[in-house]
């Protein structure tokens, strides 16, 4: 017996332990096999776990004024094959930067909406998954402190840190604040599984090509993955 559920509105159906999409969903899960691969600076990908161990975890204030807690997006489309047939599908970048006083340096927290962090709703035949990062911005009103991830190369480059180019960070773990909220308990961690695709997509997409060859060049061909 089947059982029906959606992502992000596609309907999906499982059998035997495997998940299948109907002929609406199939595109999904083409995107899903493909948006890590395809589109952007695909070279930067394989540095995804260096740029993970050459991190650093840092402790992060929330400003009280929430006023002081800035914006920024970006759209990007990737696409894929089907039986043939194109795909393509979008997804968006954030940042929320803000200027911390115990760093002395201005830091954004960097995230991707585009159901790459979701959990599972319903139960039954009702079953579908919403995508965490919608809310990011809100559940970072609410609490005090966290914990970020920091690759050590960008906090130490002297062009990084200002109001035009914070230092990218990545949630790590809720700290303080969390406790008084009900209901939102998988805010409060990001899985490493979660943060390394939070890794490939900046890398791939929002650190240009010169850049990134200015910051991991002589990196990458060291480990061998740039000739």
């Amino acid at each position: 017996m089947a059982n029906n559920f959606s992502i992000g509105g596609f309907k999906i159906f499982s059998t035997a332990g495997t998940v299948f999409a109907s002929l609406v969903g199939a595109p999904l899960l083409i995107f899903i096999i493909t948006r890590f691969t395809l589109g952007g600076n695909k070279d930067a990908i394989p540095y995804a776990d260096t740029y993970i161990k050459n991190s650093d975890t840092i402790v992060v204030k929330i400003p009280k004024d929430h006023h002081k807690i800035k914006t920024d997006d970006d759209i990007f489309t990737t696409s894929g094959w089907f039986m043939g047939v194109a795909q393509t599908r979008s997804a968006t970048y954030n940042m929320y930067y803000f200027y911390s006083p115990k760093h002395k340096k201005y830091l954004g927290v960097v995230t991707f909406k585009g159901c790459y962090n979701t959990i599972q709703r319903g139960n039954g035949e009702k079953i579908w998954y919403d995508d965490i990062e919608t809310q990011r911005l809100d559940y970072l009103y609410e609490i005090k402190s966290f914990s970020a991830y920091v690759n050590r190369q960008q906090w130490q480059d002297p062009t990084y840190g200002t109001k035009d180019n914070p230092v990218p960070i990545f949630f790590k773990r809720s700290l303080s604040g969390h406790e008084k909220l009900g209901g939102m308990d998988d805010f409060i961690t990001i899985k490493p599984s979660v943060n390394k695709k939070f890794v490939e997509l900046y890398l791939a997409h929002e650190l240009s090509s010169k850049e990134f060859n200015r910051l991991y060049g002589e990196d990458m061909k060291r480990l061998g993955l740039k000739d």
